[in-house]
């Protein structure tokens, strides 16, 4: 289904006398493609786009993400820049541009990306944006605005599990154990046990003295995840 609406888009592209049209038809049916790893389709159908409008930033967003699956580096840059010099202001390319800075461990380039989109109200997807600088604060060291990011993507939108655990963590790393316990629970409820979930669930519920739940994450870790860096460093604090 998903293959014929795909070539049914191209069809009426190839009588659409409307280069806006079309150039907006093509980006959509690339970004299918994409989702659907159809890499060589994908590619085919954004360079249609790219040849009737080079400066258009959703094409050359489109083009960066291919070229990002792709592994281009080079080329991955060069069309996210091209997307913003078109458009400053178009939140979703800034947000995959700085996905790629934090990928490639250019954590301060990422925060810079990841503080202009936040303060676009008019992006839909702003609690992600504040979910990714927070773990981009992390990599730069800044705790206390890691910890504020966390907490305004959690008020865009509670059930955000991986801005839950990084809160768990944080307040555990302080000392402040009840909170800590307050936010894992909170992951626990929408997502499925991970080892770094379950190793701090063991060190914080030792220092809180429930030894069942002790029992029961150091079931879970030893047997779901044995090849973790979670479970060897439970193993070397137990000293097993």
């Amino acid at each position: 289904l998903l293959a014929g609406c795909v070539t049914e888009t191209n069809n009426r592209l190839a009588q659409n006398k409307d280069p806006e049209t079309a150039v907006k038809a093509y980006v959509e049916a690339g970004m299918m493609y994409l989702q659907n790893r159809r890499m060589s389709n994908a590619h085919r159908t954004l360079n249609r786009a790219y040849d009737i409008a080079p400066n258009d930033p959703g094409v050359n967003n489109g083009l960066a993400l291919f070229y990002s699956i792709e592994g281009d580096k080079d080329q991955t840059e060069k069309h996210f820049k091209r997307a913003l010099s078109s458009n400053p202001d178009f939140s979703t390319a800034r947000n995959n541009y700085a996905a790629f800075l934090f990928a490639e461990g250019r954590f301060e380039e990422a925060v810079e990306q990841l503080e202009r989109v936040t303060k676009d109200y008019r992006y839909d997807r702003r609690f992600t944006a504040f979910e990714n600088l927070g773990l981009a604060y992390q990599r730069v060291g800044n705790v206390a605005e890691a910890q504020k990011s966390f907490e305004r993507a959690l008020k865009l939108n509670p059930n955000m599990p991986v801005a839950l655990l990084e809160l768990a963590h944080l307040y555990f790393e302080q000392g402040d154990n009840l909170n800590a316990l307050r936010y894992l629970e909170r992951f626990e409820k929408l997502s499925p046990p991970n080892p770094r979930q379950l190793w701090l669930g063991i060190r914080l519920q030792r220092i809180l003295g429930d030894k069942n739940k002790v029992a029961s994450y150091e079931l879970a870790l030893r047997n779901l995840f044995p090849g973790s860096p979670e479970y060897q460093a439970y193993r070397a604090a137990s000293g097993s």
